[in-house]
């Protein structure tokens, strides 16, 4: 199996050499942690000159990869180890490794293109399907979406989901959205784009939409990617609302490098989960190389 890995990561390496790519290196732990709120930051206890100080040990290197985007408008790639608390199971772990890359003057179409193109590099896979939320929740839940609050649990409740009352709209959305994914399996490859803009992440929202795509093969989540939002106003106002959410600090360095952020489309994929697909696994168990 050693070998087998050996040979995904210098494919995935030539992949982004022959496309222009610089392959960067950006530190796993940091001052300050990402905001995302489906993801618990691990935080670690350290002595700096004997002075104890809580850093966070990164999520993704999406924080410090935008810095040096935006100092050197450069496409840019990286193969980092990742981490995130409370996340087991048979395609969750807490350590694992995360292929993130973007490109200036693109956009989420043109990441979806790439993908595609390295799906096919590495697997020989020519055939993907290409869906809008609503379009997917229609046709696999029989489900109208709605960023209505009450329509949305309305319509759910119609759809047989037994609906706490407490739940919010995000809520109810990710209920649905893990649904989704389930059906998925047995389909072809499908990119799942146009989000709606309350789980927008950092994408920009054109239209009312998110755009930001998320790439399944069968039922599991490979690839999370988007047009970035560039204006440093409206990145701080998302990470603010995040940070009231959670009581974590705002990384300012990250927000004030987007007063020279060039337009650009980035995006993760999950390499293990990505490898697991590769040699037909059905569980990350079945690829711990260090077991």
């Amino acid at each position: 199996m050693i070998d087998v890995w050996d040979d995904f990561i210098r494919k995935v390496r030539s992949f982004f050499r022959s496309r222009g790519y610089l392959e960067v290196s950006t530190p796993i732990l940091l001052e300050f942690p990402n905001l995302d709120p489906n993801i618990e930051p691990v935080s670690v206890n350290v002595k700096i000159r004997g002075e104890e100080r809580t850093m966070w040990l990164q999520t993704s290197p999406e924080y410090t990869m935008k810095k040096i985007l935006a100092k050197y408008r450069r496409h840019i790639y990286q193969i980092a180890k990742c981490f995130r608390n409370n996340e087991h199971g048979k395609l969750h772990r807490v350590e694992f490794h995360m292929l993130e890359w973007y490109r200036v003057g693109a956009d989420y179409r043109y990441l979806i293109d790439e993908i595609k193109d390295l799906i096919n590099f590495l697997m020989g896979v020519s055939s993907f399907q290409v869906l809008t939320v609503e379009e997917a929740f229609e046709r696999y839940l029989n489900l109208p979406l709605s960023e209505d609050e009450l329509e949305l649990r309305t319509n759910m409740e119609a759809c047989g989901y037994h609906i706490e009352e407490g739940d919010d709209w995000e809520t109810m959305f990710h209920r649905a959205y893990v649904d989704l994914a389930d059906k998925l399996k047995g389909e072809p490859p499908t990119f799942i784009t146009m989000f709606p803009k309350r789980v927008s992440a950092l994408a920009k929202v054109r239209g009312g939409y998110a755009e930001r795509f998320e790439l399944f093969i069968g039922s599991v989540e490979i690839a999370n990617g988007w047009t970035e939002e560039t204006d440093m106003k409206e990145v701080r106002r998302r990470l603010e609302r995040e940070a009231k959410r959670t009581g974590l600090p705002v990384d300012e360095e990250f927000v004030n490098a987007h007063k020279s952020m060039p337009g650009c489309a980035g995006c993760s994929i999950g390499l293990d989960r990505l490898f697991m697909v590769y040699v037909g696994a059905g569980s990350l168990d079945d690829v711990e190389l260090w077991r």
